[in-house]
């Protein structure tokens, strides 16, 4: 079998989707012997997406862990300069065209849309691709399956925001993308709430999708790879002697990057001594935020950029709550990080997540602006080591039952050999 995974971004690029991505095509070329190839762009960050200028992987071509990756550059087209291209896609996404409209989305990489219409393509027996909301990419692996004729297959990793009101999902679901899930010959997803919300907004525009397209797979972790941390290493390197409260990932507003920083001002209003650690990729705008708060709330927290997978574990082995009250997320591996360490975690009170977390069991669901709340909870954590120990067990009872990558990419491999 060969199969064609399409990526907005791909390793050493980090993120959700880029993660399981990595995941799915090592597992289709290392265990079931498949010949995987991605297709991918050049960036290495989100940032260089939507403003076609940053951070790039330099290598055209590579094989990664068994895996043959292809980045195409953003350059040679007069779109894909940074003002032309963000007039192009507010102007054409009301363009009445469906593909008009796909193409006036992020990445605008034309290479690759040169290569998928008159390249000379392999022949593949699948194609794939991730991830909500790059649906440029979609139209071009809609192009490919059209192309040779083979299945088409989306893993959306839609994010479904804190409800129906929010405009976050605007962004996310489109009614010109409709016609891509109808297509679709499997959607692998999440959680059921990305497949409902999928469902309903396609049966909203006319298009009544077969539910046994749906395969909820999930996410999960290797447990004995990740488990490696050393806690009072990370401790020693920062000088770092009070409970720590941290968060893993993209560092955004969205996120709830900023309001668990505001959530910490209350907590250490109340005379509690901790710290807070940001560990992930930089964010100028996020770093120059730390950088202007006052001192007294500046020095309990440590902002760690691109901060490498080493000192990622050791940091979940040092910390003792884990909060990202996110409204961009379709499940949240780190959460399942956080449990495979017996830490509890903080998220958002919403559809998707509510699949993942057990609220008062294993952490603690809230609404995306609950400052306040948001406070209390990681207050109670602090000074509650028993219900802190016990909810982390539980999490980390869950994965081990749940969440364990051995026995999930099971799944995944019967969509690409049914």
């Amino acid at each position: 079998m060969k199969v064609l995974n399409i990526i907005q971004k791909y390793y050493p690029s980090r993120g959700g989707a880029e993660k399981f991505m990595q995941i799915v095509s090592e597992y289709l070329a290392n265990d079931l012997d498949f010949d995987v190839d991605v297709w991918t762009t050049n960036a290495l960050r989100a940032e260089t997406l939507w403003d076609l200028e940053g951070d790039i992987v330099d290598k055209e071509r590579e094989t990664i862990n068994g895996v043959n990756v292809r980045r195409f550059s953003f350059k040679g087209h007069v779109l894909n300069k940074k003002y032309i291209n963000k007039v192009f896609r507010i102007l054409f996404s009301y363009f009445p065209n469906w593909k008009i409209q796909n193409l006036a989305t992020c990445p605008t990489i034309f290479s690759m849309l040169k290569e998928a219409k008159h390249g000379n393509l392999a022949e593949y027996d699948y194609v794939t691709v991730s991830s909500s909301p790059y649906y440029f990419l979609f139209y071009i692996g809609y192009v490919i399956s059209k192309r040779l004729n083979i299945p088409y297959i989306i893993m959306p990793a839609l994010h479904i925001g804190k409800d129906k009101k929010d405009p976050l999902r605007k962004k996310y679901l489109r009614k010109s993308v409709v016609l891509f899930f109808q297509h679709a010959d499997k959607i692998i997803l999440n959680t059921k709430a990305e497949g409902e919300q999928i469902y309903e907004f396609c049966k909203k525009n006319g298009v009544i999708i077969d539910k046994e397209k749906f395969v909820l797979v999930g996410q999960g972790v290797f447990m004995n790879k990740i488990a490696v941390g050393k806690g009072e290493r990370f401790r020693k390197k920062y000088s770092l002697e009070h409970p720590i409260v941290f968060q893993v990932g993209s560092k955004t507003f969205d996120k709830g990057s900023y309001n668990l920083i505001e959530a910490m001002k209350l907590v250490w209003n109340q005379g509690i001594k901790c710290h807070l650690v940001f560990g992930g990729q930089q964010n100028r705008e996020f770093s120059e935020y730390i950088g202007n708060l006052e001192g007294k709330y500046k020095q309990y927290i440590l902002n760690i950029d691109n901060i490498p997978d080493s000192e990622k574990w050791d940091l979940y082995s040092a910390g003792d709550v884990f909060s990202m009250v996110s409204k961009t997320d379709s499940f949240g591996i780190v959460y399942l990080e956080s449990w495979t360490y017996k830490i509890p975690v903080l998220g958002c009170n919403n559809k998707a997540i509510r699949e993942v977390i057990n609220d008062n069991v294993d952490g603690f669901l809230l609404d995306f602006d609950d400052v306040d709340g948001i406070a209390k909870k990681i207050q109670f954590l602090l000074e509650n080591g028993n219900k802190r120990e016990e909810m982390g067990t539980k999490g980390f009872l869950k994965v081990k039952e749940e969440y364990d990558w051995k026995n999930k990419l099971k799944r995944v491999g019967e969509v690409y050999v049914s």
